[in-house]
């Protein structure tokens, strides 16, 4: 896997409003984008330690 998948956008929406929520403030277009493009990384390396852990088995 060398490509994070696309989500649904209610999954990007969940940890955007908690950071709004934690920060108090609405997040820019910019702070959304790179949220979004960590929270896509972050799932892709965590599926890959997945797939690692069922192989090792």
């Amino acid at each position: 896997m060398n490509n994070p998948f696309n989500y649904p956008e209610i999954s990007y929406n969940e940890v955007i409003l908690y950071l709004e929520t934690k920060w108090e403030r609405r997040l820019s277009d910019h702070e959304r984008h790179v949220l979004i493009e960590g929270y896509r990384f972050g799932r892709m390396i965590e599926a890959e330690n997945e797939i690692k852990i069922l192989f090792v088995k």
